[in-house]
């Protein structure tokens, strides 16, 4: 897998851009938050600090969350790259099993995975110390669900590589879906049909309902359900994305 993307010049400077943009995104929303404060102390009293500690880390997660379609599109490239230019079938013909080529894929995405939560931790503490005078642990549990939230998204995006085998039409499922239909969804059964919190057990809201704008939750996810459940979803989720993923992969034809 390495060599394949060694020298993929476009992979490389789509990673170290969508990296960048989680510190820059994030220092907007500082540099707007210290605007604001200067021209109304009254709302840095009224809503607290949402870039010190402890709520740095939820702030930078949530913030960091609208980039992930990002590298869920990386995924989708790199595995449509294989269909393309057939070099899953030349893997298989040297000798790599099917199950040894998806599985290589599948620790890339966790690999993507890590490097992003450790960006976003040092984000965090960036920002964390500009902002505040005390250092606390308290609130790093938003650490591991930014993990959980960056793995579900790009395993999604795996699976829809998959599955359509084409990369414009998986990118255009996937942000479809995510920015427009699951949203619309959400907000028709948890507003209209009053069906909340069970409609915030959708594929990807599962993830974004874990890490809440650090204001306004009870207003924007209303009758939330707890952090545990929320989590069991994602990986039940999880288990159903490796297992649709690696069962199609298998069995259709190279």
């Amino acid at each position: 897998e390495w060599l394949k993307i060694k020298n993929y010049r476009a992979f490389w400077v789509f990673s170290l851009l969508y990296l960048a943009s989680i510190f820059f995104i994030n220092y907007i929303g500082w540099n707007v938050q210290q605007q604001a404060f200067e021209k109304a102390p009254q709302a840095q009293q009224l809503l607290g600090n949402p870039y010190a500690f402890p709520r740095v880390w939820q702030t930078v997660g949530w913030m960091s969350s609208w980039l992930l379609y990002l590298p869920g599109m990386l995924m989708i490239m790199l595995m449509t790259n294989e269909f393309n230019f057939k070099t899953h079938r030349q893997n298989v013909i040297d000798g790599l099993s099917r199950n040894q080529f998806i599985t290589v894929k599948m620790v890339l995405v966790l690999l993507m995975g890590i490097i992003i939560t450790l960006i976003n931790f040092v984000t965090g503490l960036s920002f964390g110390f500009i902002t505040s005078s005390t250092y606390s642990t308290e609130g790093m549990e938003f650490i591991g669900y930014i993990f959980l939230q960056s793995v579900a998204y790009i395993f999604f995006a795996l699976m829809l590589a998959v599955l359509f085998r084409r990369s414009g039409l998986a990118i255009i499922v996937f942000i479809l879906f995510g920015l427009i239909f699951e949203w619309l969804i959400t907000a028709t059964l948890t507003f209209q049909l009053n069906l909340a919190p069970y409609s915030y057990f959708l594929p990807l809201q599962t993830s974004d309902v874990l890490i809440p704008l650090p204001f306004g939750k009870n207003v924007i996810y209303k009758d939330a359900p707890s952090a545990l459940s929320l989590v069991i979803a994602i990986l039940l989720y999880l288990s159903a994305y490796l297992f649709f993923t690696r069962k199609k992969f298998v069995t259709d034809d190279l």
